[in-house]
This record gives structure tokens, sequence and C-alpha cells, in this order.
């Protein structure tokens, strides 16, 4: 089907597709894998109530992967006409050929293909009246305006914006594989300045879903991005310590992605993991898990199959704390003796949970009793291999559960494995960031760095 927003049918992505894996096998490769995808969508955007950015954008791509005796070449083009397409088979071949030979290169196997595995929902179509964007967007400026901010306070300069957005793609192997996928994405964000006697302080609210009614009303993103700013004014610094941690949910995200990436295949086989060689091992709390699911209905990370054609399934990558699978792909998989878990494209929905009660943002602050409130994580990394973690952040000072008072220029750090062991609740306050879903996590002890 056409939309508003794809210039290109199904049937146009899959001639291109079908004509590229062709005339690779014709060029010399024993394997091919072709993806042609066709997307667009309209982003408004204002700031201070102006009307600021208006674009209406679209995109196509065929991308090709070619094989032959363990080796692999790849190549794009963001044309279609046949010219272009043989072009980009030349390109792949020529790369193949200079390519370092690797015996698990290669297509997936043809039995982990999923020909037949249903497609979750993922697509809605998009309005494409940019004069009701357009409305949408002032009345988010309109919420903004009206916050209730504490006495002194204002509303210094703000930021309000809506995309939608919709994409096609069609993915084509050597081996037989050949469907089509649809999706739409839409989003909404807000960004607010506040200033207090000479201070200032800035802080944002976002939400991206599959449809339209599952977004954040435009009151809760006001909200939370104007009051989050003003939190920050007046910001101090702790004296250095080692204390208990709450990670709100926007923070908690660092967390998840870490532990990805160190489960990660390409990670494990190069053994640049802090949780290397770790299926079968205690990593985490004994009350935590981490749930995995592909086939979510609107998830932002569902979908029938990877982009190896192969699909995922719904599982416990942590069960009880214990790490049950890693994320895989046909190569990594193979390098390390085992089956791809359908990753190639990255993981699917991901929630993390705790078996232990956890209760809603103020009761998580009550757990913590006195310690650190992490709202903002504003630099800093992870060594993956080590597991050192270290990070610039600001949020609230807690005393006896109540926030006392907001803190700045505080730098956080530990040991991945022992900030997972040391996780002793998950909150219910949980909200969704891309493919991760957690409530706000709460770790019995880390350094905090403040003043001497």
């Amino acid at each position: 089907m056409l939309s508003a927003y794809i210039s290109d049918s199904e049937a146009d992505l899959r001639a291109a597709s079908e004509q590229a894996v062709e005339l690779a096998l014709r060029a010399g490769g024993s394997q091919a894998s072709a993806g042609a995808s066709s997307s667009g969508g309209l982003q408004l955007g204002l700031r201070d109530g102006r009307l600021e950015t208006a674009v209406r954008s679209g995109h196509r791509s065929l991308n090709l992967t070619v094989f032959k005796d363990g080796r692999a070449g790849s190549a794009s083009t963001t044309t279609f006409d046949a010219e272009a397409i043989k072009r980009l088979v030349q390109e792949a071949v020529s790369i193949m050929q200079w390519a370092q030979p690797d015996a698990d290169n290669g297509l997936a196997d043809a039995i982990d293909l999923a020909h037949d595995v249903p497609h979750p929902l993922r697509y809605e179509p998009a309005s494409d009246d940019a004069a009701a964007m357009a409305e949408e967007a002032s009345g988010m400026e309109r919420a903004l305006h009206a916050v209730e901010m504490p006495a002194g306070t204002e509303l210094r300069t703000s930021e309000v914006g809506l995309n939608c957005s919709e994409a096609l793609s069609v993915m084509v192997t050597s081996s037989g594989f050949c469907r089509a996928n649809l999706a739409s994405t839409q989003a909404r964000w807000c960004s607010a300045l506040a200033a207090r006697d000479g201070a200032m302080a800035r802080d944002y609210a976002q939400s991206m879903t599959r449809r339209r009614s599952d977004l954040r009303p435009a009151a809760w993103l006001a909200e939370r991005a104007l009051r989050g700013a003003a939190g920050q004014l007046g910001a101090r610094t702790v004296p250095s310590g080692t204390g208990p941690v709450l990670f709100s949910p926007r923070t908690a995200q660092a967390l998840i992605e870490d532990l990805v990436g160190a489960l990660m295949g390409a990670a494990q086989y190069r053994r640049a993991s802090f949780l290397a060689g770790a299926l079968g091992d205690l990593v985490a709390a004994d009350h935590i898990d981490l749930i995995e699911d592909p086939f979510e209905p609107w998830g932002l990370a569902s979908g029938a199959y990877d982009a190896e054609g192969v699909a995922g399934r719904r599982r416990l990558v942590l069960d009880a704390g214990v790490v049950g699978g890693y994320f895989l792909n046909s190569l990594n998989a193979r390098r390390l003796g085992m089956r791809t878990t359908g990753n190639a494209s990255g993981p699917y929905n991901l929630t993390l949970s705790s078996r232990r009660p956890g209760g809603d943002g103020l009761a998580m602050q009550r757990q913590l009793g006195t310690g650190l409130l992490v709202t903002a994580i504003t630099g800093g990394r992870t060594d993956p291999a080590t597991g050192h973690w270290s990070r610039a952040v600001e949020g609230y000072w807690i005393e006896d559960g109540v926030p006392a008072f907001p803190v700045a220029g505080i730098t956080l750090s530990g040991d991945m494995r022992t900030m997972l062991r040391g996780i002793t609740h998950v909150g219910d306050d949980v909200e969704r960031f891309g493919a991760f879903r957690t409530g706000s996590i709460l770790i019995d002890a880390m350094h905090i760095g403040g003043r001497a």
C-alpha cells in the first residue's frame, strides 16, 4: 500500500531487492541478501511559541551483502534504477573480494528463517495534516505556560516539537526468504529553561510510540520538563562518600544499555565484556528479571524477524538474576558454537522487573532513605571490558525519604557487576525508552564524588 509519506510500493522495493540479489549471484557471489526501504515523515518545532521547523522528509535505500568462500562485502545506494543497482553489485562484490575470509560468514541457516511468523502490530497511518500538527504543538506550548511554578521562577525559553513517520521495508535473500514490513512512529517532546535569581536550568520530556493514542499527554510532558528544570535551580554539591543511589526511570535505562552491551554476541566472542562467558551465571540480584518480547503489540522494538530474516522469541534474558541467553546474530552464534537468537537488528522490547514489591516513585524514595536520586546523566562512560562505571550526574539529595535539595557537579562511580548484584528494588513507576522499559532502580551503595 502507498501511504502519505512512503513514495515506493512494496512491489517496487521487492523488484529492486530481487534484482540486486540476482545480479550479485551472477557476478560470482555464492549467497546474497538485499533490503530495500522507503520512509518519510513530517516534523514540526516551535521555539518560544514561534514556528521554527517544518520539515517533510523522505528517504529510500537499497542495501546489499554478498558472500563467497567466507568473504563478505556490503554496499548501499539511494537510487533504484538499473544502472545504480549494477554499480551497487559491483561495489559489494569488489569489497567482498578484498575482505578477509571467515568460515562463519554467510546467510542465516534456512531452518531459522521466519517465513510464516506473524507480524506484531506496528503500523497506524500517520496524519499528513500539517495545520493540525501545528495546532497540537501550540497546545503543548500553552501547556508549558499553564504549569504553576514556585514564586520567583519563570519560564525563560521553551521548545516543543512533534514528529510522525512511516517506513516500508522488504528483505530478499538468495536462500528464498522474501518478506515486507510496515511500521509507524509518533513522537512529542518539549524542553524548558527555567530561571530564578539569575540562575538557569534546563530539562526536557519526550514520548515516542507506534500510534498517536499512546503518546503521553501534552500536560504531562510540560509538567515533567518545566518542574524538572525548576527543581534544579540552586543545585549544589555534597561531600564525597559512599551511599545508596536511586536511578529515576529515565536514567535507569543506562544500566540496561550496559547490561545488554555486555551480553551481545560480538562482545562475548571477543571476550571484551565484563560478563564474558556468563551464560548460566548469577550476575544480578536474585529477584531481577529481564524479559525480551519481540511480539509486543505496538512495541517500538517489536518485529517478526531481524535483519537476517530470523525471528526472535519471548524469553528471560535474566531469570532471577541468572543469564538465560545472549543477543546473537548468525555470525557470532556460529563463532560461539551456538544458535542465533534473532537479534541481528539488536534487542527486541526489554522489560526489567523485580520479584520484590517496588512501589511508586515516592515509595522508592522512602526505600532510599538518605542518599542520591539521579534524574540526569550528563557525561561519562562504562568500560565494556572491566565494567567500571563512571558518570557525571544531576538530581536530588534525599533525606529520610524526602528531597532536601537539588545536586549538580556530582560524579558517580561503581563496578557494574557489583551494581547489578546490589539492586535492592525496582519501582512500579515504569517508563519506556526505545527498546527498554523499566521503573526506578535502587542500588545499595555507590561512590558519590562531590566536594572533598
